[in-house]
């Protein structure tokens, strides 16, 4: 038991030392990253397996971090983390523990690097970087807002630009799904009962529709004023026809306020989405080409 605490011991101090240069280890602490690491990641197999002829594969793909206890020829799935802060936090400082004891993977598109472990197909059309830039967006909407997943995976539906979509639900409901307008307006993008029903919509305070609707809403004014944002923005708060009849944004000062506000917040998400693809390492796109329907 004596040489298990000395081994053990030794271990601890040589990921402290190997890790100290680490900013995260630095930001959360010697103590902390070591127990985030072992308590959240690792205890599943036990203290003993931990440090018994046993190494771990900590893989990130695009849903999950999954952490593999290898032994010999044996390999066993112990945990699998849903994509958010607790399963990055594992996944990165993973990476601050030693080679010898733990290899963190990052395999977002192939995962047969862990053999007997079922791999799922991945949709290849828009090359690796598109990829990787996706799974990042998603990541990102997940963690800074309300129903963020809710809003990615409409968007993509719809062919429409999250961070759009976004800005449209922070100024019409400040992201409260029980939120009513005098006028009749409902739900988190605040659409009106008839609109709701022709985009196919039945219950506007359940999120899934309403972001449903409103997101395919977007998409038909897109196409209705062949693109023009500033025009679709203005549509969607005054109606199509009040934006025909004046030729672009209407003479309102409701309108005009509510556009400007859309696009403040619209370009504010952006920003922050390329800060967080900058520091996780991924793709970022170049501001001057981001196009608010992909």
């Amino acid at each position: 038991m004596k040489n298990l605490n000395d081994r053990i011991s030794a271990r601890i101090a040589a990921a402290r030392l190997k890790a100290g240069r680490r900013p995260l280890f630095r930001f959360l602490g010697g103590r902390g990253a070591m127990t985030v690491a072992l308590g959240a990641a690792l205890s599943v197999g036990g203290l003993h397996d931990t440090f018994s002829n046993v190494h771990f594969l900590v893989e990130k793909n695009l849903d999950s971090v999954r952490v593999v206890r290898q032994r010999g020829d044996d390999q066993r799935l112990l945990a699998s983390l849903k994509g958010g802060f607790a399963a990055n936090t594992v996944f990165k400082i993973s990476r601050a523990l030693p080679d010898n004891f733990v290899t963190p993977q990052l395999s977002l598109f192939d995962e047969t690097w862990i053999p007997g472990l079922a791999s799922r197909p991945t949709d290849d059309k828009g090359g690796f970087f598109q990829d990787f830039s996706n799974a990042l967006r998603r990541e990102f909407f997940a963690s800074a807002m309300p129903f963020g997943d809710l809003i990615h995976e409409k968007a993509a539906k719809y062919d429409v630009d999250p961070a759009l979509v976004a800005a449209v639900i922070e100024q019409e409901s400040r992201f409260k799904i029980r939120a009513r307008s005098h006028v009749g307006a409902t739900g988190l993008m605040q659409l009106m009962p008839r609109t709701g029903r022709w985009m196919g919509a039945r219950d506007l305070y359940d999120p899934e529709q309403n972001v449903d609707a409103g997101v395919k809403y977007i998409k038909y004014l897109d196409k209705r004023f062949d693109g023009d944002l500033t025009n679709t923005i203005a549509a969607y708060n005054a109606g199509e026809g009040n934006v025909q009849r004046y030729g672009g944004i209407p003479p309102f000062r409701e309108t005009q306020t509510y556009v400007k506000k859309v696009m403040s917040n619209y370009d504010r998400r952006k920003k922050q989405l390329k800060r967080y693809e900058e520091q996780a390492g991924g793709p970022v796109a170049e501001a001057d080409k981001t196009a608010a329907l992909r």
